[in-house]
């Protein structure tokens, strides 16, 4: 169950980012924390959200 939460997580960060949400994010992390992460922070941030809500719901 966490697996699948984890590719749920990746694939909706993967639609978020055919409309361009992956610039947007990535541009508000840096603003709110002074920390530039790349596409790969990206991804792994949603993978983590995926997981995370994955485990709350079990």
């Amino acid at each position: 169950m966490l697996l699948a939460g984890l590719v749920f997580g990746l694939i909706v960060g993967w639609v978020v980012s055919l409309f361009g949400g992956n610039t947007l994010i990535i541009q508000g992390i840096f603003e709110l924390t002074g920390k530039e992460i790349s596409n790969a922070g990206y991804y792994t941030i949603f993978a983590f959200l995926g997981l995370i809500s994955s485990a709350i719901k079990k």
